[in-house]
């Protein structure tokens, strides 16, 4: 009788005896004809690498060494049903599971705890998984296991595709309170980027170890934080990478907590201000839906032409201020209220230069505001900033429910710009602090628009901004884009660079449901398997089109595709071309276009 549910089987691929350079550590490929491996007795080979040390002459960023704290074969597991039949969990192959420890310089620091797995039937490459938030744990997002960001149901498993995978806690392990890793300063780099080259290099040559080579290629993959990190490596170690995914990247991220630190916290404090107060985003959202949701074609609770609204809705929240000026309900904004609103959309200006030269973070795109999780959560939060920013958040769970922006930026202030855990964030003048957090932006920030060197070693870079997103702006990385045309020249970078805006989702979104509150009945699409493209863009020189399609799939085989349209090359949108007759579930109803 054949299984229900198939399991995902990769052909063995030869092995050869090749073995890695030495230079690989500083680089991302073999060059191998043939780069995959079978390794024989793969068991025995994984047991084999327990206690492997690896040098501090081996690793391209201080340390003091590495060592294999375990190694333990894992048999495969196919695909199954979850518990009660609605989903698929995904299975895994015959693989090598290395828990890592690289050693800190000084001895005051934390660890580096990474996990790299080695599958037993090799592709010849290796996967980076970047992390989120502050990181801090090796969790299921980061440790290599997972799927690839915002990749389908019906797509393998990275591990399962045979990459070997990679990632890392950053250097820094669920610190008690939030942010404190980053009063000291090997950490802080940790953090920052050194941590991520440092897992790097330890792969390699524990791959080498393992399969007697080094990857023919090596990629990098995050979202929100683990998207700067991508941004980082392609900036600061352009040898190591062949490819790039990077979705939601929180690059500018200086920027982006002192934004979030002002609207979420500092302005939020004044006499009715607070959003939370009458669920003043959802006044946001339908002011913003009425003003600009049809600029697309359809009125579906999706701003698409995203480059069009501002100079529409502006005015029509304005219009919407409450006579008396204060809050006189959930039908009009208060004065204080509508200078919340206008700074979330105008974004930051510093009086001095940070990190490459920038001067301001970008506001946010319009749309979306309603959906559950968006501005509810990022900027208005259940309790107004006032109740205690001040050792809130310790374990990274915000127990106290202010604002997810705040929460961030919070810590932020107080651990890495002020310094001192009990220095109080509302009312934050960065201008007092112009010198700290231009060091901290050297360390933090991917705004680097030179990326010469990552394109001559052939290197290829995909980045995703959902125009929803209110942990980040989603201009941050288009604006980035602008950066590197004008730095490089747009011939140059349509080579190896391209960037994707994927409208009315919010941060690292999968995908809304259908039946979700403030979305289109069918819901909104988000799914789409960037590693594919990349791979192919990379092994094979065939360029992401200007238009990939992001789907909503049923979750069990043979994963139907039920709401699906166009993830347009910036700066287009998806305008809906079908008319009255037309389906807006289907991709082929929607035309990338300028705006």
């Amino acid at each position: 009788m054949q299984p229900r549910f198939p399991v995902r089987l990769r052909p063995a691929l030869p092995l050869t005896a090749l073995a890695c350079a030495a230079a690989l550590v500083a680089c991302g490929g073999s060059g191998d004809d043939d780069p995959g491996a079978t390794v024989a007795n793969a068991a025995a080979a994984c047991s084999a690498l327990a206690g492997r040390t690896v040098a501090a002459a081996q690793i391209g960023e201080p340390t003091s060494g590495a060592v294999v704290k375990t190694a333990t074969y894992k048999t495969a597991v196919a695909d199954a049903p979850n518990g009660n039949g609605t989903a698929i969990v995904q299975g895994l192959p015959d693989y090598c599971e290395l828990q890592v420890e690289i050693k800190p310089v000084d001895p005051g620091a934390p660890l580096v705890n990474s996990q790299v797995n080695l599958p037993r039937v090799w592709n010849g490459k290796k996967l980076q998984f970047g992390g989120s938030g502050y990181n801090g744990s090796l969790s299921a997002g980061v440790n290599g296991l997972g799927p690839a960001r915002v990749a389908g149901p019906d797509v393998a498993l990275p591990l399962t595709q045979g990459y070997m995978t990679a990632g890392t806690d950053s250097g820094h392990q669920n610190d008690a309170p939030l942010g404190a890793f980053a009063l000291n300063a090997e950490a802080l780099a940790n953090f920052g980027y050194a941590a991520y080259k440092k897992t790097h290099d330890v792969a390699l040559r524990l791959g080498d170890a393992f399969y007697g080579k080094g990857p023919a290629r090596s990629y990098y993959m995050g979202g929100s934080e683990g998207g700067r990190e991508a941004m980082m490596m392609a900036q600061r170690y352009p040898a190591d990478y062949d490819g790039i995914i990077s979705v939601d990247p929180v690059m500018n991220w200086t920027g982006l907590q002192t934004f979030g630190n002002h609207v979420g916290g500092t302005l939020q404090v004044a006499p009715d201000a607070w959003l939370g107060q009458n669920n003043k985003w959802q006044l946001v959202h339908d002011t913003v839906r009425a003003a600009c949701d049809a600029l697309d074609g359809l009125a579906d609770n999706v701003v698409s032409n995203y480059r069009a609204c501002k100079p529409v809705a502006l005015p029509a929240l304005q219009a919407k201020r409450c006579a008396s000026g204060a809050d006189e309900g959930a039908a009009c904004f208060s004065d204080a209220q509508l200078t919340v609103v206008r700074a979330a959309y105008d974004g930051f200006a510093f009086g001095f230069p940070r990190a490459n030269g920038l001067m301001s973070y970008a506001g946010f795109g319009f749309g979306g505001e309603g959906l559950p999780g968006n501005w509810d959560r990022w900027m208005a939060g259940t309790a107004h900033p006032s109740t205690g920013p001040i050792g809130n958040g310790a374990t990274g769970t915000n127990p106290i429910s202010i604002s997810r922006l705040y929460e961030y930026g919070n810590v932020a202030v107080r651990y890495f710009f002020a310094q001192d855990k009990d220095f109080n964030p509302l009312g934050f003048d960065p201008s007092a602090y112009s010198a700290r957090i231009l060091a901290v932006s050297n360390i933090m920030d991917a705004t680097n628009p030179d990326l010469s060197a990552f394109h001559a070693r052939g290197g290829k870079l995909i980045l995703r901004e959902d125009l929803s997103d209110t942990a980040q702006s989603g201009f941050t990385g288009l604006n980035y884009w602008d950066a590197v045309v004008e730095k490089m020249g747009r011939e140059r970078v349509e080579q190896f660079f391209v960037a994707y805006a994927a409208t009315g989702l919010p941060h690292t979104s999968g995908g809304i449901a259908a039946g979700v509150a403030n979305a289109p009945a069918h819901g909104i699409p988000g799914r789409v398997d960037l590693l594919s493209e990349l791979d192919a863009w990379v092994e094979k020189g065939t360029k992401p089109a200007d238009q990939l399609t992001l789907a909503n799939r049923a979750a069990l085989p043979p994963y139907a595709v039920l709401t699906a349209k166009p993830m347009c090359r910036y700066p287009m949108f998806p305008r809906y071309t079908a008319g009255a007759s037309g389906d807006p579930k289907l991709v082929a109803s929607y035309a990338c276009v300028a705006s």
